[in-house]
């Protein structure tokens, strides 16, 4: 794999190749040139240089490139492509791949294109499936065998159908109305005797998932097992189609990035790199929901306002506990986060959790209450100021606990993504409790404080 900056050297030699008369220089390096590498060198040309390079690629170039394209950059690819030089592209495209890009497409192109697709009737039915979904994620690529066959037999099918070799790692045994019977590895039948019925070397106990199975079940499952691949079938176990181990590599860094992106509010297909018409669309109004957030926090505050007067250094502990406390919560709510994604967390877990989080919230606000009740103690000379410095800060690590396990926990129990915005809401409950416990306290106590 090049580094960074082979990568952008290799694309300025590229892009020189590609504005110059004779490109068959430019040719030869993209047939060097592995399909995930020539991805990286379409990133970093520029908008003429990319058109060209599409020009010399011939349809199973395109297919392989389309494959290792972010999505925006497929929209931008396809955009610029003829619609009737698409349809064989897609033809030699991975099936999921091919749906994708048709997804892409206005219905009314999406149709004119598959209509003239060799490979129309394997993608059609994969169309309605969600693109989350395990329909959505699955190609028809899979070698099937029948109970019946010897490993003689199953090894002269292989060698006459020649399949990819992500569709050969696992053969499906399937009856007479294609029903899923068993799973042979190709090691089983490399090793197996060549007289042996498949039936006799099969795994009868085959792990499967239906169409509907969310992306994200579907990763967890090929990674707790450890599979290659897995089937996907109805409910009568008709064996529709399989999702590779490639395909939910992509998968675990697309649900990895969208709970990123929702823990800051973001939209899960925002981009440094998007156009700034498409960012205001996607990261505008979940920054305008956090300063409305934020308003809540400015009428706490507004409503001690006389207190603040006569004891100003409260105003200096304000940032401190509310920074503190939002930072503790967001600890504890990207860990159930990432618990529940994983599987590890389940509502079940949520008297646990809460009561793990309160005993840590005790312990770690009275060392972190202590170093700041020092510091107030210093600046003021005041036990009582120190004294109400050190009790909110206590009190709002504990509530951030709380609330760092109860949002992402409460928002999956209401079927939502519990990553949706966790950071906005919680950073709202700790400003707001930190605020209220130091200025409350401190207006309660007022003659002693000033």
């Amino acid at each position: 794999m090049p580094t960074e900056q082979e990568t952008t050297t290799l694309a300025s030699r590229l892009e020189d190749l590609l504005h110059g008369d004779d490109v068959s220089e430019a040719v030869e390096l993209l047939a060097s040139i592995h399909p995930a590498d020539q991805a990286d060198l379409y990133i970093h040309l520029d908008p003429e240089a990319r058109v060209a390079l599409l020009a010399l690629l011939s349809s199973d170039g395109l297919a392989q490139l389309l494959g290792h394209l972010d999505e925006d950059l497929r929209q931008e690819m396809v955009d610029g492509m003829p619609r009737a030089a698409l349809a064989p592209v897609l033809d030699r495209a991975e099936s999921d791949i091919a749906v994708d890009i048709l997804r892409l497409l206005p219905p009314a192109e999406a149709a004119r294109v598959l209509s003239n697709m060799s490979t129309a009737p394997q993608i059609t039915p994969l169309l309605g499936h969600a693109d989350e979904s395990a329909g959505g994620l699955m190609t028809r690529g899979y070698v099937a065998l029948h109970k019946e066959m010897t490993v003689a037999q199953a090894m002269t099918f292989l060698r006459l159908s020649r399949p990819l070799a992500e569709e050969a790692y696992y053969l499906y045994v399937l009856d007479a109305d294609n029903r899923l019977q068993g799973v042979v590895n190709l090691r089983q039948l490399i090793v197996s005797n060549p007289q042996t019925r498949i039936e006799d070397v099969m795994t009868a106990d085959v792990i499967a998932v239906t169409a509907g199975t969310d992306q994200e079940e579907v990763a967890r499952l090929l990674q707790h097992y450890r599979l290659r691949a897995l089937p996907v079938t109805d409910e009568n176990r008709v064996l529709s189609g399989i999702i590779t181990a490639d395909d939910v590599i992509d998968v675990i860094t697309e649900e990895a990035t969208e709970d990123m992106y929702r823990l800051a509010g973001l939209d899960v297909e925002a981009s440094v790199l998007s156009p700034v018409k498409r960012s205001l669309r996607r990261r505008v109004p979940w920054l305008v929901v956090n300063l409305m957030t934020a308003f809540i926090s400015a009428l706490t505050v507004s409503a001690f306002e006389s207190t603040i007067s006569q004891v100003a250094l409260l105003a200096a502990f304000m940032p401190v506990i509310a920074g503190h406390g939002g930072n503790t919560g967001t600890q504890v709510s990207t860990l159930v986060v990432r618990g529940i994604a994983l599987g590890e967390v389940t509502s079940r877990d949520a008297a646990r959790i809460v009561g793990k989080e309160v005993a840590f919230g005790l312990v770690h606000g009275v060392i972190v209450g202590s170093l700041t009740a020092v510091l107030a103690l210093i600046l003021s000379g005041n036990l009582w100021l120190a004294g109400v410095v050190f009790g909110a800060m206590i009190g709002n690590v504990m509530v951030a606990g709380i609330f760092g396990a109860i949002i992402p926990l409460g928002l999956r129990a209401i079927k939502m993504d519990p990553a949706l915005a966790s950071a906005i809401w919680l950073t709202t409950f700790t400003d707001v409790v930190g605020f209220l416990m130091l200025l409350g306290a401190g207006a309660l106590l007022v003659s002693k404080l000033a």
